[in-house]
C-alpha cells in the first residue's frame, strides 16, 4: 500500500473472539490495525497485545469510499468491538 496511515488500537475482545483468515477466533487483549491507502484500500488487522504477528480480520477486501474516513472508521470499530460485556 502506498501513501498509507496506520492506526493502532488494544482493546478487549468481545465474546465469542474475532475471527482471522489465518488462524480462526483470537479473544482477549488484542490490538487492531487499520490501514488506508489514498485510494481508499483498507487493510484490518489484528494480533495479540504485544505479539509480533498479525492476523487479517475475516471479511475483506475492505474499501472506504472516501480515505478521508478512516480515522473515524477506526475509532468505530474499536467502540464495536470493545463493548462492555453483560
Amino acid at each position: 500500500m502506498s501513501e498509507s496511515t496506520e492506526r493502532t488500537t488494544v482493546f478487549k475482545a468481545p465474546r465469542g473472539g474475532l475471527m482471522t483468515d489465518e488462524v480462526g477466533v483470537i479473544s482477549g487483549e488484542l490490538e487492531l490495525l487499520t490501514d488506508a491507502d489514498s485510494d481508499g484500500t483498507l487493510a484490518l488487522k489484528v494480533r495479540y497485545a504485544g505479539a509480533d504477528e498479525w492476523y487479517t480480520i475475516q471479511g475483506g477486501p475492505f474499501t472506504l469510499h472516501d480515505a478521508r474516513d478512516h480515522e473515524v472508521l477506526h475509532e468505530v470499530l474499536v467502540s464495536m468491538l470493545h463493548r462492555p460485556q453483560p
